[in-house]
């Protein structure tokens, strides 16, 4: 997982103020990955940021508001990488699409990245606030892929561009586990990043607005039932 980038609260103006507050969302991000969402109390968060917790209330009321300026931090780390991936024009777009791609497959091997996603995951089920962050997390990364994609491929539409960056986001994300820290396949995360640079690139590369929409597809099941 990428370094914590928390927004400037009202409350922690000071150098002091911004200190603690990176002290308590490290310490929540802490809690979530090694103890699951049901301990991420302001108690729990409070001990582990060696405070009490009505120091940790001065900063943050309730969980909720802990919670979301936790997965704000963590998106601004990634938005941070991300934009300098997408931005290095010393690389082609087509090796910009295989940094990316290399980038979050890598992460997924963190014992931050794995702990922390699946439990989000798991938490947006059934809290409609965690389903929407999450959803924001996963907007920030598939519109890079979507940047990236529509310099390697102008010709086709914006829409395109954005399936195309849904399918590699969807599928990189899958990996987590099986080769995440400490998952049973671990070990192939490096065979699987080759892979996915491979395919992931030859896909963008290769295809057309036709076979998205599954004209082609359909025109060939056609061809073949006639010919039958």
């Amino acid at each position: 997982m990428r370094k914590l980038r928390p927004q400037r609260r009202d409350n922690s103006s000071s150098a002091r103020g911004q200190q603690a507050v990176v002290e308590i969302l490290s310490a929540a991000r802490d809690v979530l990955v090694e103890e699951g969402y049901p301990r991420l109390t302001m108690r729990n968060v409070a001990e582990r940021a060696n405070m009490t917790v009505g120091n940790l209330s001065y900063y943050y009321a309730n969980k909720q508001d802990l919670l979301h300026d936790l997965l704000e931090a963590v998106i601004q780390g990634y938005v941070a990488d991300f934009d300098r991936i997408a931005a290095n024009t010393e690389r082609s777009p087509e090796e910009r699409l295989e940094d990316m791609i290399r980038f979050l497959i890598g992460d997924l091997a963190t014992k931050e990245t794995t702990g922390f996603f699946p439990a989000l995951w798991a938490l947006a089920n059934h809290d409609e606030f965690a389903a929407k962050e999450m959803s924001s997390v996963y907007e920030v990364e598939r519109g890079v892929f979507a940047r990236v994609i529509s310099v390697l491929r102008p010709d086709l539409s914006k829409k395109d561009h954005d399936l195309l960056a849904l399918f590699i986001s969807a599928s990189i994300e899958g990996q987590t586990m099986f080769i995440g820290h400490k998952r049973e396949k671990a070990a192939a995360g490096e065979a699987i990043a080759n892979i996915a640079a491979v395919s992931f690139t030859q896909l963008v590369k290769g295809i057309d607005a036709a076979a998205i929409r599954g004209l082609k597809i359909a025109s060939k099941a056609g061809g073949k039932k006639l010919a039958s």
